[in-house]
């Protein structure tokens, strides 16, 4: 290993541009507390950062990453095994001066960066980790061929019935029009007995933290919003969609698949290659009816991989 790597703790904001957002200092910044460290692999010869991971303790001496979120884990600049493993064995050293007895670390999905993610799980398992959780997640690449005609039949009809309808696909930028935004997305997910894990006020911080990664986008029938969602730019390829739902009342249309494709094109127009629809599992159990929902959209599924290590074992 080269003796020019270094680890090192930051303790002040820095900015780095090939991140995701959820790697960002910004973004731990806003979710840190007393026990958190935010790590930094660093090229001691031209001093540039070439990877990056930040730890908090969830109680009993596991350091997770992230302390909460979807996924954090640890980045690099670019895939290298050698790099990489250094950096997770650094990691460990420094975590168990701090009391660690275990690392649990949820990882982006496949689907962000297959070769990235493919090199993370060898460097990882290589030096005992084991999988602690698998999920199913659905994305769809974003190229020049419409969502429509990714869709199955039925959808493509939906949306076309919209449109006809006179329905109207908005971004909205008022605190006013954001919560209401909010409000309508809590509202589907009560009517369906799902909790929403983020309050107003902490969508309202994530905003203040990231105003120019987050959005908030609405479809409106005759002058009412009918169905809602809050995504997040996870980097310059990837928009996730954080939260989505629609009012109850509207199935005859389904506004969400109005509104799916309106994200697409804000997707295309924008430049992402990938929208992120999120998970469709919860521990591993599918969710069939939201898979078949993503699926008929023209989305695809991908491995999204926890991670688990008791540092007390060799």
């Amino acid at each position: 290993m080269k003796t020019n790597l270094e680890l090192v703790e930051a303790n002040g904001p820095i900015e780095i541009s090939w991140c995701s957002i959820f790697n960002t200092y910004r973004y731990f910044d806003v979710h840190k507390n007393t026990s958190s460290t935010y790590f930094c692999l660093v090229d001691r010869d031209n001093n540039s950062i070439l990877g990056v991971a930040h730890f908090t303790d969830i109680g009993s001496g596991v350091f997770r990453s992230p302390s909460r979120g979807t996924f954090s884990g640890i980045e690099f600049q670019k895939a290298d095994l050698e790099q990489q493993i250094f950096f997770i064995t650094q990691i460990e050293n420094r975590m168990m001066s701090k009391g660690a007895k275990k690392i649990a670390i949820a990882s982006a999905p496949f689907h962000h960066n297959i070769v990235e993610s493919t090199y993370l799980f060898n460097s990882l398992t290589n030096v005992g980790y084991s999988i602690a959780g698998q999920e199913m997640n659905f994305a769809v690449a974003v190229d020049s061929t419409s969502l429509i005609e990714k869709m199955a039949y039925n959808n493509r009809k939906r949306v076309k019935k919209c449109q006809r309808s006179n329905f109207v696909f908005e971004q909205v930028f008022t605190p006013i029009e954001c919560q209401q935004v909010y409000e309508l997305i809590a509202e589907n997910r009560s009517s369906k007995g799902y909790p929403i894990s983020m309050t107003s006020q902490q969508v309202q911080e994530m905003l203040k933290a990231f105003p120019e990664s987050v959005y908030f986008f609405k479809a409106v029938a005759n002058g009412q919003a009918v169905a809602s969602a809050i995504c997040i730019k996870i980097d310059a390829d990837v928009l996730y969609v954080f939260y989505w739902g629609d009012l109850p009342g509207f199935e005859q249309y389904s506004p969400i698949t109005f509104l799916a494709n309106g994200i697409y094109e804000f997707c295309q127009a924008n430049q992402f290659k990938l929208m992120d629809a999120g998970t469709s599992t919860l521990n591993g159990q599918p969710n069939l009816g939201l898979i078949k929902f993503k699926e008929n959209l023209g989305m695809t599924a991908a491995l999204k991989l926890s991670y688990i290590k008791a540092l007390n074992e060799t």
